[in-house]
């Protein structure tokens, strides 16, 4: 038994040197809770990275008529037509901007019902002068008819038009957010150009 002992001796003598030169014992690690970071690799120096598409509502031209969608379905018909501008709106109590300089800028909105209960409304629409937002007026003078609020049905139409006093340059925008359907604008029209 002597022999015995001693190789068993020096076998656990080989397999002690042999685990103390490949480091130390791996142990079960938890897994981990998130993943590992994926490295980020260079570009080719001669690569363009691509230009993010623009975001935000499309944009459309006075007289295009823009299809309104609502649940996937169409909902309405709806064109901007007719811009004019005017320092004031004579009459008995002559309707002037507030601010003294800027001008007022009235567009047609025309709305066609494609469904039941389209709804229409002045306060659908916001204009922007420069990129800030435009005063919404209520005008006794100005074009006629201004732009009344309630609901049509399918194949109605309603019409009227929205001032907005602005700066008397600088590109102005109209921007349109149904009330009924959506918070954030969905189509903008390009009313005068910068």
């Amino acid at each position: 038994m002597g022999s015995m002992t001693k190789r068993l001796a020096l076998t656990l003598a080989v397999v002690l040197t042999v685990g103390a030169c490949s480091g130390p014992a791996v142990q079960d690690a938890p897994p981990p809770t998130s993943p590992a970071p994926t490295p980020i690799q260079d570009a080719a120096p001669d690569s363009v990275a691509p230009t993010p598409a623009p975001s935000g509502p499309k944009m459309h031209q006075v007289g295009d008529t823009i299809t309104v969608t609502h649940n996937g379905a169409d909902w309405a018909k709806i064109t901007v037509s007719d811009v004019s501008t005017a320092a004031s709106y004579p009459g008995a109590l002559t309707d002037k901007p507030r601010t003294a300089g800027n001008i007022f800028i009235a567009a047609r909105v025309t709305y066609e019902a494609l469904s039941q209960g389209v709804s229409f409304n002045p306060y659908d629409w916001q204009a922007h002068c420069q990129g800030v937002v435009a005063d919404h007026h209520v005008v006794l003078y100005g074009p006629s008819p201004g732009l009344d609020s309630g609901h049509l049905g399918k194949g109605k139409k309603a019409t009227g038009f929205v001032v907005f006093e602005v700066a008397p340059k600088g590109e102005v925008r109209l921007s349109y957010a149904a009330l009924s359907l959506s918070k954030t604008p969905m189509f903008e029209v390009v009313i005068r150009a910068a």
